[in-house]
């Protein structure tokens, strides 16, 4: 059935690409046999592979030929939320409200989820944030605060969601938010972390999802 949303030679391809990953195979054949195979033009076919490589479902790796990826919808997506946020910064804005529910929607599923190795690792974040801040020079967490976001969720089975998370952080990027902020901003966000690290070490999920809702405000006040 959904064979139909795409052109006949799309389609050929797609169908074969999903069989063999229902049958456990990430590689392609070489694209002369896959030419004969589903019976398409050699530069049709290889139209249609640089359209998927583009949509992030397949790889050249050198002398290992095609690959099929693992499904990441936040391929497509980031390209053009960076193009919406670099017409009009309204759009971040949206795709920024559109996290921040996600997170609060499923905050406690995933933090039920994470185990005391996933929780020792939030606690490091918490630590080596403050070391950054207080140290000399200063220097922005950038990188752990997208990592301990990205990590209260990394348990969830649920492809949509892992990837709207991981596409907000490419686009905060994109339009510079990690580049500076001052310390006393800085300073907040970081006890929101460990406070919301400490809620789930404690198993108090409510108090951590409160926190979470206090914490996301920051960004628009700032």
């Amino acid at each position: 059935m959904l064979e139909q949303y795409f052109s006949d030679n799309q389609s050929k391809l797609l169908h074969y690409i999903t069989q063999r990953i229902k049958a456990g195979r990430d590689d392609l054949p070489p694209i002369q046999e896959l030419s004969a195979e589903l019976e398409m033009s050699v530069p049709t076919l290889r139209e249609q592979i640089e359209a998927l490589k583009m949509l992030g479902l397949l790889d050249a790796r050198p002398r290992h030929g095609l690959h099929i990826r693992e499904i990441d919808i936040s391929t497509g997506l980031r390209q053009t939320s960076i193009i919406a946020a670099a017409i009009d910064m309204k759009y971040f804005y949206q795709f920024s409200d559109l996290r921040d529910r996600i997170e609060q929607a499923w905050f406690i599923t995933a933090v039920e989820r994470l185990e005391q190795a996933d929780i020792e690792q939030l606690e490091q974040y918490v630590i080596n944030a403050n070391a950054k801040l207080h140290g000399n020079p200063i220097r922005i967490p950038h990188r752990e605060h997208k990592e301990l976001h990205l990590s209260i969720y990394k348990k969830l089975d649920n492809l949509y969601v892992v990837g709207i998370l991981n596409t907000y952080w490419t686009l905060y990027e994109a339009v510079g938010l990690n580049l500076y902020t001052d310390l006393n901003y800085q300073d907040k966000v970081w006890e929101y972390h460990n406070s919301i690290v400490e809620a789930i070490k404690g198993k108090d999920y409510q108090k951590g999802l409160l926190l979470l809702n206090e914490h996301i405000k920051l960004l628009y006040k700032r």
